[in-house]
């Protein structure tokens, strides 16, 4: 696994990877597991919505533009979630406090992506 990708998409990663040398990649959908996902849900229209740090949303869209710029990921894939990312960007920016700093920390995520700079970040000012 790609130890540069550091916190996400290291799974999707992989089996994109395997993928793409010809093998195949299967789930357990009866499968449970216990997982917290991230902080206190953002509830809206009565609706829950996972929530996560802002260094956290950093390492989601660095690791997303990562991964859209591997030309061996099928543009399918890239579309697909690259319009997930988007909505994302968006909802975070409106919803999740302190707005400014999820702002700040998913644009610079998007900017690191983009000029590949990996691993974990070391200043989050």
């Amino acid at each position: 696994m790609r130890e540069d990708l550091f916190i996400d998409y290291i799974d999707i990663e992989w089996g994109l990877r395997a993928r793409s040398h010809g093998f195949q990649c299967y789930g357990v959908c009866g499968a449970n597991m216990e997982h917290n996902l991230g902080d206190k849900p953002i509830i809206v229209l009565g609706k829950q919505f996972p929530s996560h740090s802002p260094l956290r949303h950093y390492y989601h869209f660095r690791n997303a533009v990562c991964l859209y710029r591997q030309f061996w990921i099928p543009i399918n894939w890239k579309i697909v979630d690259g319009w997930r990312l988007l909505l994302r960007y968006g909802f975070y920016t409106l919803f999740a406090k302190p707005r400014s700093k999820h702002l700040k920390m998913m644009t610079l995520g998007l900017w690191h992506g983009l000029i590949g700079r990996m691993g974990p970040l070391r200043d989050s000012r």
